[in-house]
């Protein structure tokens, strides 16, 4: 089943996002600030670890979805979509077997930092 955390989304951004996915009929699961210390993986199955403290931090500064379970070409269907209508995300990432075991600070930090590289290379 294709979905898609979603975390930090303006209210218009999420109402765009949300008529996308209901076309799509792609699983949408809006992320609140306090579970984020559990793994991707526990949010995907709307799971949560007793054992991990809320997160009682800042919310994060950015935008960002996380997306599982899609084949390649409803994937590209899905940015195309979501360019279409504009959506403003500042950070789009895919599960993988080893980004899903990370909780969404690690993830989130990991894709400041690979923005920060890309913009550091392409400013050379």
């Amino acid at each position: 089943m294709e979905k898609i955390l979603a975390f930090q989304i303006k209210e218009g951004e999420m109402q765009k996002l949300k008529q996308i996915v209901n076309r799509m009929k792609i699983h949408l699961i809006a992320v609140e600030k306090e579970v984020y210390r559990q793994t991707l993986a526990d949010l995907l199955e709307q799971k949560v670890n007793p054992l991990l403290p809320a997160y009682d931090g800042d919310p994060l500064a950015e935008s960002m979805i996380v997306m599982d379970g899609f084949t390649e070409k409803r994937f590209d269907i899905l940015l195309q979509a979501i360019q279409n209508k504009t959506v403003q995300i500042d950070y789009k990432a895919v599960i993988t077997p080893y980004n899903k075991k990370w909780n969404v600070l690690q993830l989130y930090l990991e894709m400041k930092r690979e923005k920060a590289a890309y913009t550091n290379i392409k400013s050379k």
